[in-house]
């Protein structure tokens, strides 16, 4: 007897995105996923505002011209879908404040957003609920696709979270097109030719890329989908073959078991973090300890002799080079400067957008206070893996110290933020727009993303892009 060859994960996965119906997706992913989606159009018009290096793209793309078919969010020109998806994407991580899963060290909903309108604005009739399966599915790819991923983020040169979310992104296009599993394999192969993002922009200060790297996802995603739906085959073991993503990438080594086990019945997007804050998720409990330091015992900055950050092997790398980490001079940078980060939480008694303006990068309180903050190596923080645990010792000038840790930082699913923090910080970002709307309108597009399933796309664009174009009196 010759036995049956395991198929390659890829097909798995096709199998499972092409036939999954919105009725067997569980309630909690679906509520999970209509908190990101109204929190990723949030971000994103933080991301397309004047003050962010994505209106560039959009500028850049702009002047390319194309069948205008896809909303650009915070802008009033429509784009076509590869370009729309670029575009949007490129929005969503331009403050670190879009959704993330943290084992899975992924971002998600800036990428498979994108893809997924970009792609049903071309499908006149699309529903909502197919929208809304479409990100969902795409979602539960990335953070398995990164959940299957051995070792840490540093041991390995790529960019993880960009290189798992195009399959996200290629997923959710595909589901929304329409494509059965044959199709998605297809498109599953050539996402892999696409495929590719290094350290080099989270490693080295300067770089814009970290900021728009969500784009090429995006974009390569939806590439690959309307590739696929021309015709075009791709190789069908994308995944689990000798060149195939993980042997390719990752050296092989991945937990097949973590990718494919109790697919459609665990979903693990029921664990996707929405941020309170802006700044990499790495550093947010090391802040979050901070933060509960100064609330608790009423610390007053000025008073502050030093603070001492006890940090594994990831939050090490966002400490040094020291200069530059204290005094970040690009905005993609001091979100992930965890010396700066830590002024600003300690200053502020939060991470505010405004910290991360020109202005307020050069504050010369929250400056002064960071050349305070210093920092030690512990093994035992990076036993926790990628996201941290934090870690922290203020020390006063009257001689008091408070010594604090925490294990996770607001955002995390087992320490959510409510619906009117949701709310507001749709609004702070929505404030950083060339045309911010009002938080009536805000409050009436939260209760149009509950009820998604039940209208169409055409519905859902109309009412981002009257976000995009129209102020209001708050």
């Amino acid at each position: 007897m010759t036995s049956t060859p395991t198929p390659d994960a890829s097909r798995i996965l096709a199998d499972y995105v092409a036939s999954t119906r919105f009725e067997d997706l569980p309630p909690a992913a679906l509520k999970s996923t209509k908190r990101s989606i109204f929190d990723t159009v949030g971000v994103m018009l933080a991301g397309g505002g004047p003050h962010a290096n994505a209106q560039h793209i959009v500028h850049m793309l702009a002047q390319w011209g194309g069948t205008p078919s896809g909303t650009v969010i915070g802008h009033p020109m429509r784009l076509p879908a590869p370009h729309a998806a670029f575009a949007n994407a490129s929005m969503a991580h331009q403050y670190d404040f879009d959704d993330a899963h943290d084992e899975a060290v992924a971002h998600l909903t800036g990428t498979t957003l994108a893809a997924a309108l970009a792609v049903a604005e071309e499908r006149p009739g699309t529903s909502g609920r197919e929208l809304i399966s479409s990100v969902l599915l795409g979602n539960e790819v990335i953070c398995r696709v990164g959940l299957a991923v051995k070792g840490s983020l540093y041991d390995y040169v790529w960019l993880w979270p960009a290189i798992v979310a195009i399959w996200g992104a290629t997923s959710a296009a595909a589901r929304a097109l329409g494509f059965n599993a044959d199709q998605l394999q297809s498109a599953y192969g050539l996402t892999l030719h696409q495929t590719g993002s290094t350290l080099q922009c989270l490693y080295g200060p300067g770089s814009d890329v970290r900021g728009l790297r969500d784009g090429f996802s995006a974009r390569n995603g939806v590439t690959a989908a309307f590739m696929a739906e021309a015709g075009l085959r791709g190789d069908p073991d994308a995944l689990d073959g000798r060149f195939g993503f993980f042997g390719a990438f990752f050296r092989g080594e991945y937990d097949r078991a973590r990718l494919l086990d109790r697919l459609g019945q665990d979903y693990k997007t029921e664990g996707i973090t929405i941020k309170a804050w802006p700044s990499a998720r790495e550093t947010h409990a090391t802040l979050q300890a901070l933060v509960e330091v100064r609330d608790q015992h009423g610390v007053d900055p000025q008073a502050i002799e030093k603070v001492v950050l006890r940090v594994g092997a990831t939050n090490l790398r966002f400490c040094e080079p020291a200069a530059q980490r204290r005094q970040p001079t690009l905005r993609i940078d001091a979100l992930c400067s965890l010396p700066f980060c830590s002024a600003v939480a300690l200053h502020h008694g939060s991470v505010r957008l405004g910290a991360f303006s020109e202005e307020g990068m050069r504050d010369p309180r929250v400056l002064e206070l960071a050349e305070r903050i210093t920092w030690e190596a512990d093994d035992e923080r990076s036993h926790d893996g990628t996201i941290e645990g934090g870690d922290v010792a203020v020390y006063l000038r009257s001689g008091e110290c408070y010594r604090h840790t925490v294990r996770h930082a607001i955002g995390h699913p087992d320490f959510p933020i409510s619906e009117e923090l949701l709310v507001r910080k749709f609004i702070d970002c929505a404030a950083l727009s060339a045309h911010p709307p009002g938080e009536a309108e805000v409050r009436r597009f939260w209760e149009l993303v509950q009820n998604l399933e039940n209208i169409e796309v055409s519905e859902f664009s109309a009412a981002v892009r009257s976000l995009s174009t129209a102020s209001q009196p708050v």
